[in-house]
């Protein structure tokens, strides 16, 4: 076989996967943007828990358009629980559940909140009022195309690092992996942000 039939073969078979996991990520990504759009629509802003640097601090979430340059936004991190994270002995999450969709109770509802920075911590500018919105999934099989076999390791690895309570926490969930080297999560890039405040823990009481 040719160079130029491989390349096209090889290229053929990378967009077949592409689309593959473009099918089964489309519908948690549906999923994700529709709890995102929801957290808080009105006026008054929601309150809720988050995670900071292994603390845990109060935020409010009020919806904008979606106009902003990516330089003007930190990151928050969703950190979904395993479907089965009651059977594992896990704590429940800040979010126990949060059907922030009001479509009833589904597995991302299960969820922390970490932020990647508040005002005047880390410093050197790195906080931003607009918050971008990632979330973060244990990397089942009918997410990523994978083996379904994996499934139950993915998931008692993903728990073992839970709760995920910095940035640096969620950085090293999204980068480990099984012995065979398959990942252990998948990080989802909502493309939405939020106006977001760290707040006192009385707020809106």
């Amino acid at each position: 076989m040719n160079t130029k039939n491989t390349t096209r073969i090889t290229s053929i078979e990378c967009d077949a996967k592409k689309q593959k996991q473009r099918r089964v990520l489309l519908p948690l990504l549906m999923s994700i943007l529709s709890l995102v759009a929801v957290i808080e629509v009105s006026a008054q802003p929601g309150y809720e828990p988050a995670y900071y640097g292994g603390r845990t601090v109060t935020i409010n979430a009020i919806e904008l358009a979606q106009k902003a340059p990516l330089q003007a936004q930190a990151d928050l991190y969703l950190v979904i629980y395993p479907i089965d994270w009651q059977d594992r002995g896990i704590s429940p999450p800040q979010c126990d559940p949060c059907d922030h969709a009001n479509d009833g109770v589904t597995f991302d509802d299960f969820h922390d909140h970490v932020l990647d920075s508040i005002p005047s911590s880390p410093g050197h500018g790195e906080f931003k009022a607009l918050w971008h919105v990632f979330a973060v999934v244990p990397a089942y099989s009918f997410l990523t195309g994978g083996d379904p076999a994996n499934d139950d390791a993915v998931a008692a690895a993903y728990a073992s690092h839970l709760p995920a309570t910095s940035e640096a926490a969620v950085d090293a969930l999204v980068g480990s992996t099984l012995p065979d080297g398959s990942p252990v999560a998948v990080e989802i890039d909502t493309e939405s942000y939020f106006l977001c405040a760290v707040v006192n823990r009385h707020a809106g009481k």
